[in-house]
């Protein structure tokens, strides 16, 4: 199995931009130290500076598995009366939340190359071709890359590739009766060691034009707090769905029994009832807070109080101001500069 070689570093530059404060709660030293710099060279999109971003509707409803392995035989459908989705199993099995974080990847490399105005010559778009390096996707999405790691990213690949997902969710406007992948091409380069042994050197993947066209048009993209990739597979769904819902400190309220088909779990009801109380209690939740609101009466189930009937409320924790000196840094680090490269003010 190709091995990827450590990438050729170079000296690191001057961060661009002022320093910020941690998010709120116990941050674990692998999502902070995610977001080192690395210098790759121009011809990869890698590595990825900004941070993470993902497409609203994307992040709304249930398009993935939420499990750890890949089901085979599954077929995930979600219908409100307004959004319907069905996503079917490859070969290779149905892509889950966890291979999520490579399309989450991709999104935010071509949302940087939109902020930079890279686009092609012939046409004012980016293409829909990606290549980066899996070491940059390993440490923007905090994982360890010894053992099986590349492995495991091929077999990622093979699902999202594989999957087959049906939707009438538009993008900037057009729509499609038939199905799609999330990506349509994947090419993966390498090279021969001393060894004879095959080392990764990149990978390339071309996008669906379905999402393509949702990130390119989306004004709003979510910006994803670096704990994200941090969190458990219900946890990461109810901060989406938080997040797709730009749910502000005045907050936001949906019915438990909506809520349990938006994450997408296939729990029962009263299962999903207790994590959520428990996330009430331990505010591990990122970013947000949770309540709970039962009915004056509320149904036993086996001499246990039930969930049905529960509003369940949605709430951004207060954010904390920078100090004054992390301001002052960022004004005079933004102060434009004359052609000698003296900093200038304005009067």
């Amino acid at each position: 199995m190709a091995r990827q070689s450590p990438p050729r570093q170079e000296a690191p530059k001057a961060p661009d931009q002022a320093p910020s404060l941690p998010a709120q709660g116990k941050a674990s030293a692998a999502a902070r130290a995610r977001r080192s710099r690395d210098h790759t060279p121009d011809l990869f999109d890698s590595p990825l500076h900004g941070k993470v971003r993902g497409q609203r509707s994307v992040m709304a409803y249930p398009f993935f598995h939420l499990g750890k392995t890949a089901a085979t035989r599954e077929v995930l459908r979600y219908d409100d009366g307004q959004v319907r989705i069905e996503v079917a199993p490859g070969p290779a099995g149905i892509a889950t939340i966890y291979d999520k974080d490579l399309i989450l990847y991709i999104a935010s490399l071509m949302a940087e190359k939109l902020r930079r105005g890279e686009l092609r010559p012939d046409d004012p778009k980016p293409d829909r071709e990606f290549t980066f390096t899996a070491h940059d996707f390993f440490r923007v999405a905090g994982r360890d890359t010894a053992g099986k790691a590349y492995d495991r990213l091929l077999q990622m690949l093979q699902r999202l590739q594989g999957t087959q997902v049906r939707t009438n969710i538009e993008m900037a406007g057009e729509g499609t009766d038939g199905v799609f992948s999330w990506i349509d091409a994947v090419n993966t380069r390498y090279r021969r060691n001393a060894r004879k042994e095959k080392e990764l050197v990149s990978v390339s993947v071309t996008l669906c034009a379905w999402l393509y066209r949702g990130i390119l048009n989306d004004t709003r993209l979510l910006t994803f707090a670096d704990e994200y990739f941090d969190l458990a597979p219900l946890e990461r769904r109810l901060y989406e769905i938080a997040k797709s819902e730009d749910v502000d400190e005045a907050g936001w309220s949906i019915g438990i029994e909506d809520l349990h088909a938006r994450v997408g779990t296939r729990g029962l009801l009263r299962h999903f009832g207790q994590f959520l109380t428990e996330l009430e209690q331990n505010h591990r939740l990122i970013e947000f807070d949770i309540a709970l609101h039962r009915p004056p009466a509320e149904p036993q189930r086996r001499g246990r109080p039930g969930y049905d009937g529960t509003i369940v409320t949605f709430t951004a924790r207060a954010k904390t101001p920078l100090p004054r000196r992390f301001i002052a840094a960022a004004v005079e680090e933004h102060q434009p500069e004359t052609e000698d490269g003296a900093a200038t003010s304005e009067s």
